[in-house]
């Protein structure tokens, strides 16, 4: 897992692991790891183009694009995340 810490853009996102305290990590198709963005609860997010949300564990969620990928914007220096799918 890589810590997100500067202004960011990230393709080919697959799935997105949210919880309820802010933290999101970004599944990255070329990537093994997950890309995680620490927010906190009050975060600025906004996630368009959703096929599905799935719970995992407790305030733990899975969300699905509607098309094959989301692609990302990461602002750090104002704690704001905002993801579409292209297609």
């Amino acid at each position: 897992m890589s810590r997100i810490t500067q202004t960011t853009r990230l393709e080919c996102v697959e799935h997105i692991l949210g919880s309820g305290s802010g933290v999101l990590d970004f599944a990255i198709e070329t990537e093994t790891a997950y890309r995680t963005w620490e927010g906190d609860e009050d975060a600025d997010w906004e996630i368009n183009d959703v096929d599905s949300v799935e719970n995992t564990d407790e305030d733990r969620f899975l969300i699905f694009p509607q098309s094959e990928y989301f692609t990302c914007e990461i602002d750090t220096d104002r704690g704001v995340v905002r993801c579409w799918c292209d297609e």
